[in-house]
């Protein structure tokens, strides 16, 4: 009977041993979740606070084929406010470009060339895309460009014409209406035949 007994209390101790350390298990898995749920709280409250750049670009609306361009204010690299409306009754070759995207580069200075050919016709605006600003500006003098130059170092205005890949040029005719928006390299022949079949400009 004592034997019985004895075994009997070890196995009650060894469950209760085992609820014990069940609750411990249980107790820091709601503190670690807890942890991390304030953790992520605290981080998305951080994005959501930090201060956006003071060269901010701002879109309203999404771009889609055949529908007017979304409303957009970028600030050049003079400091100036740019705005698409400003070119209003104008069509505008969107191209965006970043110093460490070499195909940008390498189109840059044929875009340079279609935009001299095209100047009292077509509003060039070349859009940089989140990059560094020193590397930007000595790209602009090293490729010789004068036409308009921008940045959008938070990609909106890049996410906002659907961006998927680098370079990117959006076509947008006289009327304010997205024509067409092409993912890569254009060289000046197709950078033309672009601006003649959306525009009907000739070089």
């Amino acid at each position: 009977m004592s034997q019985t007994r004895s075994k009997q209390s070890s196995a009650d101790r060894k469950a209760q041993r085992a609820a014990e350390a069940k609750k411990k298990v249980r107790t820091r898995q709601i503190a670690w979740i807890g942890a991390g749920v304030l953790g992520f709280l605290l981080l998305a409250g951080f994005l959501v606070s930090r201060p956006a750049p003071e060269d901010a670009a701002t879109v309203e609306g999404q771009a889609s084929l055949g529908a007017s361009a979304p409303a957009v204010e970028m600030v050049g690299f003079d400091g100036e406010t740019v705005a698409l409306s400003d070119y209003a009754g104008t069509p505008v070759v969107l191209n965006f470009w970043a110093s460490w995207c070499p195909f940008c580069v390498a189109e840059m200075p044929d875009f340079e060339d279609s935009s001299n050919a095209h100047a009292d016709e077509v509003a060039f605006i070349g859009v940089n895309l989140q990059d560094d600003a020193g590397a930007a500006d000595s790209l602009a003098v090293d490729t010789g460009v004068t036409y308009q130059l921008t940045r959008d170092p938070q990609g909106v205005v890049y996410s906002a014409f659907g961006g998927i890949g680098m370079p990117t040029t959006v076509f947008i005719d006289a009327n304010g209406v997205v024509a067409e928006v092409v993912t890569g390299q254009l060289s000046r022949d197709a950078l033309e035949a672009k601006i003649n079949q959306h525009f009907e400009v000739g070089a």
